[in-house]
């Protein structure tokens, strides 16, 4: 179960380092600001949540994130995009502060990728979806 939780946000997390000012889905994504905390304070994120004290709500919640997530990242111009808009992210029933949080997933692992001159990123993608395929069971 710790897989099927945390194998979407790695990948999501595994480039991730920087700030970066990028257009993400054809729409300007700021640059994160220094003094802005990355994620959103008082909010809690359930994959921040130890398995054991998730409650089934949080369990479910943590499994739609991951599917959804698994069947919309992908890769264009070798940088990684995520092709719901928030409206339709919305609209499958997880609340938008994961949606903010993606966007800032991506914008820091573009910044990476383009820094780190890899251009291999559908392949890479590729292998990790077949990961979260098996740990989803899809």
């Amino acid at each position: 179960m710790k897989k099927l939780v945390f194998i979407p946000f790695i990948i999501l997390i595994l480039f991730s380092c920087r700030n970066s000012n990028k257009t993400v889905e054809n729409k300007t994504v700021t640059e994160i600001k220094k003094d802005e905390p990355y994620f959103k304070p008082g909010y809690h994120y359930v994959q921040q949540i130890p398995d054991s004290l998730r409650t089934p709500e949080q369990q479910a919640l943590l499994k739609k994130l991951a599917t959804v997530t698994y069947e919309n990242l992908a890769v264009k111009d070798n940088k990684m995009v995520f092709n719901l808009s928030e409206k339709e992210f919305v609209a499958k029933g997880i609340p938008v502060e994961y949606y903010e949080l993606i966007q800032k997933d991506l914008v820091n692992n573009n910044k990476f990728i383009k820094e780190s001159n890899i251009t291999n990123m559908d392949s890479i993608l590729k292998e990790s979806n077949k990961q979260i395929r098996d740990s989803l069971g899809l």
